[in-house]
């Protein structure tokens, strides 16, 4: 009889894409409501409970914007480290991990699965070690996803708004090329990945230069295109201000270091071997834009 599949982080944004197409069982640490949902603690104790029928485990939960490193750490490596000590030595995992493992400025461009990793923030560190782990494993696939687009982001929709509004301002001299890639492209690679696949694997869109992504917004929205700039240095050291404030008054931040990183650090990547192995097959990025405005629309009406 065929093992189970389960799911880590389901009630995030790309894990309920994912749950959408794989019908994995959803691992949570409270009741939220998903089909056949099973509540722990994540303890080693009631892992090793949960996972001993396991075939697969994708494992997508994790801490991306957490001040304190050793909360973070711990999200990110130390519950990487009890599933893999938990799972079945014949089951397979499905890792998300981030292209931010190469850091901001890239060692080659275009970036592949052989480009030197040189992380250079708390986050891209965790994950570059949590993968060290992963790859230990006999089955595994690691996932090294672009920043994720899509209607279920309304974290780009403050972009939208600022650009319909003519406050929008490119990073840099806006000729830096983003590798935005649609939550639902990533969804299906990580369904592929259960069945094909073993080793890393780039997971990034075809990129458009900022200023280009920024035009096809506007035409969309019915406005001029953004002009103005901000040199990226000021934009970064912004944002690093914003979120200090933000996070003293108990708020979430809008507009982080990592969202000025991802506009302005031009980052292009090879993804031929996803595509080869595990039928990557992004949408083009102008296609994604127009789906994001039309949501857009609908939260404005």
């Amino acid at each position: 009889m065929p093992g189970r599949i389960y799911l880590t982080g389901a009630t995030g944004r790309l894990g309920s894409a994912v749950l959408s197409k794989t019908g994995a069982v959803p691992l949570v640490r409270k009741k939220s409501g998903l089909k056949d949902e099973i509540v722990t603690d994540f303890s080693n104790e009631q892992l090793k409970s949960i996972l001993k029928d396991a075939q697969a485990v994708i494992h997508l939960a994790g801490a991306i914007d957490e001040p304190k490193r050793k909360k973070m750490n711990e999200t990110n490596v130390g519950l990487t480290w009890r599933i893999l000590n938990a799972a079945p030595e014949r089951c397979k995992i499905v890792f998300s991990s981030s292209i931010s493992v190469y850091g901001k400025k890239l060692a080659r461009k275009p970036a592949d699965e052989e480009t030197r990793a040189a992380p250079d923030s708390d986050y891209s560190r965790s994950k570059l070690e949590a993968e060290e782990m992963v790859r230990k494993r006999r089955s595994h696939v690691i996932l090294r996803i672009g920043p994720i687009y899509g209607p279920q982001f309304p974290d780009y929709f403050l972009i939208l708004d600022r650009i319909k509004r003519g406050r929008m301002r490119m990073v840099g001299d806006g000729s830096s090329r983003i590798p935005f890639v649609h939550v639902d492209d990533v969804a299906a690679v990580i369904a592929s990945a259960l069945e094909a696949g073993q080793g890393t694997y780039v997971v990034a869109g075809d990129p458009l230069r900022q200023d280009e992504i920024f035009a096809i917004a506007a035409k969309e929205l019915g406005v001029e295109a953004p002009r103005k700039k901000i040199p990226l240095p000021l934009a970064m050291a912004a944002a690093r201000a914003g979120s200090f404030v933000s996070r003293a008054a108990g708020r979430k931040p809008k507009i982080t270091a990592e969202h000025v990183a991802i506009l302005g650090y031009d980052r292009i990547f090879d993804c031929a071997k996803a595509r080869k192995e595990l039928g990557f097959s992004p949408r083009p990025l102008e296609q994604g834009i127009r789906e994001m405005v039309a949501a857009y629309r609908t939260i404005k009406r």
